[in-house]
Formats: C-alpha cells, structure tokens, sequence
C-alpha cells in the first residue's frame, strides 16, 4: 500500500499536480507510515464515517453524473 502511495505521488509531481485532500476509508491496510507519507506531502487526510457504508456507492454515483453532466459537452 505504502508503495502505491508513493508512486502516486511521484507520478502526479510529474503532471505537474498537487492533491490537497485524500478521502480514505478506515482500512486497516492504511498504515501510519501511509498516514505519515501524506503528511509529509502536504495532503489532508479525511476519513469517512464509521457507520457510513452506502458512502462510496453515493460518491460513484455522484461522480458517474458529474463526467456524464459536464464532461459530455462539446467545448467550443
């Protein structure tokens, strides 16, 4: 997990990007060395809810109708 993280960040200092925020579970997979990796990157951290389960469904969904809303336009 840890090297997945890092990868991410090297591949966004690349594009030239910057993440301000990560919204993760609470995934035991998620280590205090991924929480420590992030910190030193500057990245906020939000954890979701504990009882929240329908949380990523609601999320997929709204972002499922934001690229089919916005992003389906021709731009002129």
């Amino acid at each position: 997990m840890v090297q997945l993280e890092r990868n991410l960040l090297m591949d966004l200092e690349d594009a030239g990007s910057r993440a301000q925020f990560l919204i993760r579970e609470r995934d035991p997979q998620c280590t205090g060395t991924f929480d420590a990796l992030m910190a030193d990157a500057d990245v906020k951290i939000v954890t979701t809810g504990i009882q929240v389960p329908q949380m990523d469904s609601l999320m997929e969904r709204w972002i499922q109708t934001c690229g089919a809303e916005l992003l389906d336009r021709p731009l002129i």
